[in-house]
């Protein structure tokens, strides 16, 4: 009756838009809304409510080289769940705490064997290709207790890139004082390859991707 599937991001993308996700919406340089044009390594997932789509969500390799320094999180070792969104259909209003939790324990492993280059990075640098933490970004003008009350820390509050030279502005700027809180789940141990085979032959019997 509920179910995840892995999607194109070209799909998690028009849903983004349709729904009015703060950082898709219309503007002059894109009237028909603001795709996602993070240039790092993502995958999509869609959760179906009876076929008919109710949220989305995306994973991907961390914007900052180093997350955290005083905790040792950095690219290598933390992904980062870069959109979350729910249908505004009325049914839907209370989803998200579902699907970040299940985005957290079950989609975050899919991370590992997905890009060798990362797992070889990882490796290199932890040991072994493995996940210790998955960060996420309030919006700003949200207080973030979607995180707050399920297990994430805020470990600080940033404003966005202004753009110049090679990088552009980040769209969160133009919302509320452009202040957004960097959240961190930390995993009591460490996501490894181990596991994530262990989610991707349950994957396999359960017809994950379409």
């Amino acid at each position: 009756m509920v179910a995840f599937y892995q999607v194109d991001m070209a799909e998690a993308e028009e849903l983004l838009i349709r729904w009015r996700h703060p950082l898709h919406l219309p503007d002059d340089e894109y009237p028909t809304g603001r795709p996602y044009t993070r240039p790092f390594g993502s995958l999509a997932f869609v959760m179906e409510d009876r076929g008919r789509r109710a949220a989305t969500v995306v994973l991907a390799s961390t914007v900052n080289a180093s997350v955290s320094q005083q905790h040792g999180w950095h690219r290598y070792n933390t992904v980062d769940l870069s959109r979350i969104a729910r249908s505004p259909n009325r049914r839907d209003q209370q989803c998200l705490r579902a699907v970040l939790r299940i985005a957290r324990e079950y989609l975050a492993p899919l991370w590992l064997g997905t890009y060798p280059n990362w797992d070889a990075r990882s490796a290199e640098l932890c040991g072994r290709p493995q996940i210790e933490a998955l960060s996420s970004t309030s919006l700003p003008g949200t207080p973030g207790n979607l995180y707050r009350f399920d297990g994430f820390e805020r470990i600080r509050v940033s404003k966005g890139a202004k753009g110049g030279g090679h990088q552009r502005p980040s769209a969160a700027n133009a919302i509320a004082d452009g202040a957004r809180g960097l959240w961190i789940y930390r995993y009591p141990q460490p996501l490894t390859a181990a596991r994530a085979s262990r989610n991707r032959s349950s994957a396999d019997r359960t017809t994950w991707t379409r």
